[in-house]
């Protein structure tokens, strides 16, 4: 795998791998994070598999479109389940 699909490809993950909600009070703003992340996500890949109009766009574009979405969108509206136990 060369290092632009391994990029791109870290990229969607990090969309859609976000930290699980700590309680059921955090869920809404977890699932209206994470649907709004999956969409960016959903461009990128469009794009990516060539489709119009950012055909011609190459991955490294997508790839850099897609983190800049999510800088915007990162997963501080809800707290955070911690594997350690409790919340963050």
């Amino acid at each position: 795998m060369n290092d632009d699909i391994r990029a791109f490809l870290a990229a969607v993950r990090d969309a859609i791998d976000i930290p699980a909600p700590a309680t059921f009070g955090d869920r809404e703003a977890f699932q209206l994070l994470l649907e709004d992340r999956v969409l960016d996500a959903v461009v990128a890949l469009t794009g990516a598999l060539g489709e119009p109009p950012a055909a011609d766009w190459g991955l490294g574009w997508h790839t850099g479109y897609l983190r800049e979405r999510l800088a915007t969108k990162p997963p501080t509206t809800y707290r955070h389940f911690n594997v350690d136990g409790g919340a963050r």
